[in-house]
Formats: C-alpha cells, structure tokens, sequence
C-alpha cells in the first residue's frame, strides 16, 4: 500500500501530464486512504453493541445457574443418591477373649475377664478366699510357657496380705483340658520384677514348672485357643 506523500506525488504528476483517468493502482491507493462513513462506522458499532449486550446477558444468567448449583449442591447427601443411605462406619473389631469365667480352685472363689495378647492384655481378676481374705488384680500379660497360659498384673486391692499384698504381682497359671487346671503364682519376695513379663521369668527360675501344684477348676472358664 502506498504512503499518503507518495500518493500524493504519483496523482501530481498524472495532472501535470493532463491525464484524466487515473489508473485502478491509483485509485486503489486513494481509496485505501479514505475513511469509511460515519453512517457505516455507526451502524456497525451500534449491532456489536446489541450483539455484545446479549451475549453478557447470557453469559450473567449461566453464572447465576452455576451459583444456584453450587449452594444446591452443598445440601446434597454426600453419599448416595437422594434419600439414599448414608455412610457406613465399619465398627472397630473387639478385643479377642483371652480367658474368662467363674470357678474355685485351691479354695479361692476367682472371676477372671481378661482380653487381649502378649504385653497388651486387659481386664481383672479377683479371688476370695474365705478363711483368709481377698485380692484383686490388674491384668497386664500373658505367655504361653510349656503349654501352659500365664495371665498376671498387679495387685490393686488386697485383705489377702498372706500372698497378695497391694504392689506386687500375681499370675494364674491355667492348663487346657477338661477339666481345665489352675493354680495362683504370688510374688511375695523383693525386688519386684522389671515388668510383667519378666514376672513370669522371675517365678519360673525361683519355683520351677508349677505343673505339679495344679488342680482342677470347679467351675467354667472360656480360653482362647
């Protein structure tokens, strides 16, 4: 496309030859160079106005569909569909039943409820013997020694100041079968084991394998394979 000087000097020097017809290049600068009509202009401008004002009216009404979703949707069910069930919570498992019952052995009236395995038992036992008192323990363990389950703790309460004073430890020994065998292990001597476990140890070294002070339950008692 030309420059306005450059048009300017071709159109001179046609006119200065006396020529009335200018060729289409000319003509096709000049008319490059002349604005369009403020008529045209107007009308263009008017419809991308109207064009313009529909299009954000559209696009306004599907914002305020978006927001009306929105709010709608954070009063859904968040599981399901409507009128659906709601979550399911899976229950935490129980602990598994160590040993549990009610019997006499060795003339003490005994309840045991222990649950649990290992270092991580749980529950009580309580013994009453009728000539000399009662005690109630703390359970805290359990082993498997020889074939023979050992469940003890601590001593919390006690009339039973013979074998089971408050602070030290006590364990039943119980042989599977039918019936079932028991028999008590008091710790009665200082110091006091390390720990629970170590109870055990500590007994199995100062006594030796108590099968031979055990003795039929009268009684029930549930123990864990």
């Amino acid at each position: 496309m030309s420059t306005d000087r450059e048009t300017t000097r071709i159109v001179r020097s046609w006119l200065d030859e006396g020529v009335t017809k200018l060729p289409d290049r000319v003509l096709d600068a000049v008319l490059d160079q002349v604005p369009a009509t403020p008529q045209r202009r107007s009308g263009w401008s008017a419809w991308r106005s109207y064009r313009m004002n529909t299009y954000a009216k559209i696009v306004a009404a599907a914002a305020a569909v978006l927001v009306v979703g929105v709010a709608a949707y954070q009063f859904l069910p968040r599981s399901g569909g409507v009128g659906g069930p709601g979550p399911t919570t899976t229950p935490s498992p129980s602990p598994s039943v160590l040993a549990r019952g009610t019997f006499i052995v060795h003339g003490i009236s005994t309840t045991l409820d222990a649950t649990g395995t290992g270092s991580t038992v749980s529950g009580s036992m309580r013994g009453t013997s009728t000539n000399e008192g009662d005690f109630t323990v703390e359970l805290h363990c359990e082993r498997t020694i020889d074939g023979l389950r050992w469940i003890g703790g601590d001593v919390t309460a006690s009339t039973y100041v013979q074998n089971a004073p408050v602070g030290t430890r006590t364990a039943i020994v119980l042989k599977p079968g039918s019936p079932v065998e028991a028999i008590f292990v008091f710790q009665m001597s200082d110091p006091r084991s390390a720990s629970c476990q170590a109870f055990f140890d500590d007994m199995l070294r100062q006594l030796g394998p108590p099968d031979d002070g055990l003795a039929p339950i009268v009684g029930n008692v549930q123990l864990a394979p």
